[in-house]
């Protein structure tokens, strides 16, 4: 019930007077209380508007004897937002109207509480976007790795590879090797033969030998 009555006076200054409030707010149920100050009257409550449709009385009509007080209880049904409507006292038998702008809003705690939207307890579903971006992170991942791989292969070192394996590499295989011994010991043999015999013949052969070997040798090796 609501902490301050709607009150009433009746019959102050004149016979049939309702002295009420322009407006009243009413948070649930709510008292109407009348006060006669004068003569013997019949009072009627008439609700007009969204308010008839969430209040009730027991009893519209109602004797106030003179010098009395009544109260007139007012149930009010459930609301989830504020509801306005009218109350008219009418007294002198439709004789005069009095009327009282009335709104209800909810309970207190009812409008203290916060509805939660269940679907947030609901972990967030994934989106292509989000997929996409992985796949796209994936891509440009890929894409750096492959373009440091050919910027090494084309800077001639290999960054996964150690120095030991690019000397390896540039190592001659064993038959070049031979070769290579096989030529200087020919070109030995033939400098000591040219020494020995000292002719021109051996030494133009000799000539020839080294031409000989030398080109072998550019062509063998890397």
């Amino acid at each position: 019930m609501s902490a301050e009555p709607l009150d009433v006076v009746l019959n102050r200054d004149r016979l049939n007077e309702a002295l009420a409030p322009e407006a009243y707010t009413a948070s649930g149920e709510f008292p109407v209380v009348l006060h006669n100050e004068g003569e013997p009257v019949h009072v009627h409550l008439r609700f007009s508007g969204p308010l008839a449709a969430v209040t009730a009385v027991d009893s519209t009509n109602h004797y106030v004897d003179g010098g009395a007080t009544r109260h007139v209880h007012v149930d009010v049904a459930d609301v989830d937002e504020d509801v306005t409507g009218t109350l008219s006292l009418v007294t002198g038998h439709g004789a005069e109207t009095t009327d009282v702008a009335v709104t209800v809003t909810p309970p207190p705690e009812q409008q203290n509480s916060v509805a939660v939207d269940e679907s947030l307890s609901e972990p967030p579903e994934r989106t292509d976007s989000g997929s996409g971006a992985s796949a796209g992170l994936g891509s440009d991942s890929g894409s750096g790795a492959g373009s440091r791989a050919s910027g090494g292969a084309s800077g001639g070192r290999d960054e996964s590879g150690s120095p030991v394996d690019g000397v390896v590499a540039a190592a001659p295989d064993a038959a070049t090797l031979l070769v290579a011994a096989f030529a200087v010991v020919v070109l030995a043999a033939a400098a000591l033969a040219a020494l020995a015999l000292d002719s021109t013949a051996v030494t133009l052969g000799l000539v020839a030998v080294v031409v000989a070997v030398a080109v072998a040798l550019y062509v063998l090796l890397p």
